[in-house]
């Protein structure tokens, strides 16, 4: 019989590290995160406490034009971020955070979590902007995140369909390597402009069926398309902007 070698007590074998089953980088966890608490937040506390979130933090169209709380003269600004912490039921937060994981990981990783989190947030407010542009005069109550899940998305087009989109003479390293579309490459790659063209259209689709949840109306829980593509076309320029990798 052949004698196996000892292994020497100083001596360690390493162990193969398994990679996460979802591996997202920190600052989408984080985000999600902070959906998720808030809500869960609002749930435990009660029904009253989530009316009081629902007028402190919910974007409503009349505080643009009459004061709804003169002791509050800037309410009506800083709902237009805070109005993505909130949502109607655990469906609608499922549904946006799941958006997100999906489409937040080239992103980020390609952005760096500043710039990743400065896309969803300027979305976010995009996606108010719009809402108040589509419904001047009317009363409208706009809840959820995925303005700013859109915005994501929008950024995150360029760079799934930059695979192939390699410089040459540049060293080995997926991220040294690869370059995503340039706006104008953008225009003509056929693969990028069908997808989104679907997305625009089951985002017109959810305005009518509610087929798929988002960003909604809170009183007739319907979706907001328009604050789906207005968070989506800043999401996209934002991240030709901010994008500092470009050659």
């Amino acid at each position: 019989m052949t004698d196996q070698p000892e292994l020497n007590s100083d001596e360690q074998v390493p162990a193969e590290k398994a990679e996460p089953i979802i591996n997202l980088p920190p600052a989408v966890w984080g985000l999600i995160a902070v959906l998720v608490v808030v809500h869960l937040g609002l749930w435990v506390a009660g029904s009253n406490t989530q009316l009081i979130a629902q007028a402190y933090l919910a974007f409503d169209t009349r505080r643009f034009e009459v004061i709804v709380r003169p002791d509050l003269p800037f309410q009506a600004y800083w709902t237009m971020l805070t109005y993505a912490l909130l949502h109607a039921d655990a469906f609608h937060l499922g549904s946006n955070c799941l958006w997100l994981a999906i489409f937040s990981k080239p992103v980020a990783t390609w952005m760096g979590w500043w710039r990743y989190l400065t896309i969803f947030w300027v979305s976010v407010i995009a996606g108010a902007v719009a809402g108040l542009a589509v419904h001047w005069g009317e009363t409208v109550i706009l809840i959820g995140a995925s303005a700013g899940v859109s915005g994501i998305l929008g950024a995150a087009i360029p760079i799934m369909y930059g695979g192939d989109n390699y410089s040459p003479g540049v060293p080995v390293g997926i991220m040294s390597r690869f370059r995503p579309l340039t706006f104008k490459q953008l225009l003509t790659n056929k693969r990028a402009l069908s997808f989104t063209a679907i997305w625009l259209g089951l985002t017109m689709l959810t305005a009518t069926s509610q087929y798929m949840t988002g960003t909604a109306f809170l009183e007739e829980r319907v979706i907001a398309w328009e604050s789906h593509l207005g968070g989506f076309f800043v999401g996209l320029i934002a991240f030709y902007l901010l994008d500092s990798k470009r050659v």
